[in-house]
């Protein structure tokens, strides 16, 4: 088993997180009544709180990588 990321899905991946980001921000705005402000923090604030604990791992695991 080839332990390397294919190219295709990458690609595939970041369609799918592209087209789930915008059915998202329809429905917020359209049906929720957001407005552009609003998801756009919304938005910022779930990306930080995403992130938060892969930028933590990676501190955590040093300059070798390797826990």
């Amino acid at each position: 088993m080839d332990n390397e990321t294919d190219f295709t899905t990458i690609i595939v991946a970041l369609c799918v997180a592209a087209y789930a980001a915008m059915m998202l921000a329809y429905v917020a705005q359209i049906d929720l009544g957001l407005s552009a402000a609003q998801i756009r923090r919304a938005s910022m604030l779930a990306a930080v709180f995403l992130a938060l604990p892969v930028a933590l791992d990676f501190l955590r695991a040093g300059p070798g990588g390797m826990h």
